[in-house]
C-alpha cells in the first residue's frame, strides 16, 4: 500500500511492521482458511490435495512481507552498515530505468538468437552507449588480430551481396523472402 512506499525512517518501518502485525490479528482466521478436496471436488488441485489453502495468495503475499521484515531486507535501505557511506536510494528503480532496460529491449527486438549472439548484442548495445564508443577501431582491430588483409582495389563489376534486399518473386514456388523463417518465438 502507500504507507509501505512511505517509509523512510527506521521509526516509520517499525510503525508499518505494528500495522502489518495488527492486520495479521484482524484477518488471521480468514487467511488460515482451508478448502477440502471432498468439498470442491471440480477443483483441478482436488485431484493431488486432501485441502489447500483458500486465499492462498493473500497468506503468500502476507507471509513474504513478515519475513523480509524480519530478515531486515524489506527496508535494507535503513541497514545501518550501509548507511556508513552515505544514503541508500529506497528503490532500484535507477536500474530498471538505466542499462537494464536497454539489454531487455535488445533482447525483445533480436528474439531467437542464439545464446552466444544474444550475449554478443547485449554487449555490443552496451559498447555502443559507453562514454567514447569507436566501433571501427574495434572491428579494425579484430581483422588485423585475425590476418586479414586489405582488399584489392576491383573493377567495380562484382557485386559481392549487392543491395542485400531479395526480390520477392510471388510466381516462383521456391523464392523465399526471407521473412518467414524464424527461430524462436513470436512475442
Amino acid at each position: 500500500s502507500d504507507a509501505l512506499t512511505s517509509v523512510r525512517t527506521a521509526g516509520q518501518a517499525a510503525q508499518w511492521a505494528g500495522a502489518l502485525n495488527a492486520w495479521h490479528g484482524r484477518w488471521r482466521d480468514f487467511i488460515a482458511e482451508r478448502t477440502w478436496a471432498k468439498d470442491d471436488p471440480a477443483n483441478p488441485k482436488a485431484s493431488r490435495q486432501e485441502w489447500w489453502w483458500t486465499h492462498g495468495e493473500l497468506r503468500r503475499c502476507y507471509r513474504r512481507l513478515e519475513r523480509l521484515f524480519r530478515e531486515g531486507k524489506l527496508f535494507a535501505f535503513l541497514d545501518p552498515g550501509l548507511l556508513a557511506g552515505g544514503p541508500v536510494p529506497r528503490t532500484s528503480n535507477l536500474l530498471e530505468g538505466g542499462i537494464n532496460s536497454l539489454v531487455k529491449r535488445t533482447l525483445l527486438e533480436h528474439h531467437g538468437l542464439p545464446e552466444e549472439h544474444m550475449r554478443r548484442a547485449c554487449e555490443w548495445r552496451c559498447y555502443m552507449r559507453s562514454h567514447a564508443p569507436d566501433p571501427y577501431a574495434l572491428i579494425a582491430g579484430l581483422e588485423q588480430a585475425a590476418g586479414t588483409q586489405d582488399r584489392e582495389p576491383t573493377d567495380g563489376n562484382d557485386d559481392g551481396y549487392g543491395d542485400g534486399i531479395q526480390a520477392n518473386n510471388h510466381d516462383d514456388p521456391t523464392n523465399e523472402p526471407g521473412f518467414y523463417i524464424r527461430k524462436g518465438h513470436v512475442h
